[in-house]
């Protein structure tokens, strides 16, 4: 499978992309006779539909999402410590420019049917969409599960080109045997170039650990050979290849962690805030302690360019802090949580219908809420938090207008009843 599409968090987009492509971008400014690149699994990609699906015109109702293809040129650039292709704001950086029929993720306003127009949100601007050919259904966001080498090697003798085409080639047909080798994670692209002899290749690290040649090569450029990857371990499990480092624990060690392993946590608490400290950008956010596990979700997935440390638990909250050298990767990442992670806590004057606010919450597309017994803990983006407040305070507003008419009903039901009483006595004496 060698094309793809792309998702590109900054457009909201997918862009279509072959492998080739993307080891152009990869390489594009690689200069050493030897490169391996190692790129930790969670890629966005996934297959190229050979012809998208369509959308009924019965669907095309006002606030569903779709996708719709938009021609756009972009300055793109591959980041070589995670293999996350970057859009380039800036046209004057130096980049691979290509014009992309991206798929946008758009909003619908408006579907007229009569001159077929179709009107749709993209990222705040208003488009007309005059061909439903157009448009398609979300595709779901899959992100690679193996981790992934890329090897970029100058005056290579095609000898040895066809020496490692043919074991990769050996391999792949043996795997292609596996039920569990998913088209998804059997990523695989060679190409040799005859005019200079080089040589790019990209696949799974379970395939190129086989490959003789290849660790040959290694062994010989060691020095060229980049170990570090865009991520930090985490300090309560060596092994791990997430960017998220700190305590996980709220104690600062694990439940079976001694007295030294608590002073040795301690120790590494204090050498990270100090290692913060020494970074250009920092940003830290605060949510309440319930949304930890979610945010530390959220976190890892967003969070590829920079690093980013999740605090200890401490009066009900907890901290995370984003932090870089690069300002371009710093500011993108620290906006989305600016923007999308938003919290607000709103009072809860009396008792509220749990299910009301979760299905309005769930309506409002706000990404996680929690009810105390007097708060309401809102996170999401910010227009989305809006478009929640607008309606709880007009249900709000109504429910109060229904209570206070169903008490003065009652209250002219008693007294009805009490001159009923009054007149019955009297008819009686």
């Amino acid at each position: 499978m060698k094309e793809f599409e792309y998702f590109i968090p900054q457009l909201n987009g997918w862009i279509p992309l072959s492998l080739e492509a993307y080891l152009s971008l990869l390489f594009s400014q690689e200069y050493s006779s030897f490169s391996k690149i190692k790129i930790p699994k969670g890629l966005p990609l996934c297959p190229k539909d050979p012809s998208p699906q369509k959308i009924p015109e019965n669907m095309l109702l006002p606030g569903n999402f779709i996708e719709t293809k938009i021609n756009q040129k972009l300055f793109l650039e591959t980041n070589p410590k995670n293999g996350r292709i970057q859009l380039i704001i800036n046209p004057v950086k130096t980049g691979f420019t290509a014009n992309y029929e991206v798929w946008n993720r758009a909003k619908i306003i408006s579907y007229d049917e009569n001159s077929k127009l179709l009107f749709v949100e993209i990222s705040d601007n208003i488009e007309i969409i005059d061909n439903l050919d157009l448009i398609r259904p979300l595709k779901e966001i899959k992100c690679t599960k193996n981790e992934l080498i890329a090897y970029n090697i100058k005056s290579i003798q095609k000898s040895e080109y066809e020496k490692i085409k043919s074991e990769i080639d050996k391999i792949n047909n043996n795997a292609e045997l596996e039920e569990s080798n998913s088209s998804m994670n059997k990523i695989f692209e060679i190409q040799y170039n005859a005019k200079d002899s080089s040589l790019s290749c990209i696949g799974s690290k379970d395939l190129f650990r086989k490959i003789t040649i290849l660790k040959q090569y290694e062994q010989r450029n060691k020095k060229n050979v980049s170990e570090e990857q865009n991520t930090n371990s985490d300090f309560s499990n060596p092994n791990s290849n997430k960017n998220l480092i700190g305590i996980k624990s709220p104690s600062g060690r694990s439940e079976t962690s001694d007295y030294n392993n608590s002073n040795k946590n301690i120790i590494l608490e204090k050498e990270l805030k100090e290692e913060i400290n020494n970074y250009k950008f920092k940003e830290t956010f605060t949510y309440l302690d319930k949304f930890k596990k979610d945010i530390e979700k959220e976190a890892e997935e967003l969070i590829q360019n920079c690093k980013y440390y999740i605090g200890k638990k401490y009066e009900n909250n907890f901290d995370i802090t984003i932090y870089g050298n690069d300002e371009q990767d710093f500011n993108e990442e620290k906006n989305i949580f600016e923007k999308q992670y938003k919290q607000v806590i709103l009072d809860l004057d009396d008792a509220v219908d749990k299910n009301e606010i979760n299905d309005l919450a769930k309506e409002s597309k706000i990404k996680f809420v929690y009810i105390e017994r007097k708060y309401l803990y809102l996170v999401g983006e910010e227009k989305d938090i809006n478009s929640f407040k607008a309606v709880w305070n007009l249900t709000k507003k109504y429910s109060k207008i229904i209570q206070k008419e169903s008490k003065e009903n009652e209250d002219i039901k008693r007294q009805i009843k009490s001159l009923k009483s009054k007149t019955n006595k009297l008819k009686n004496k």
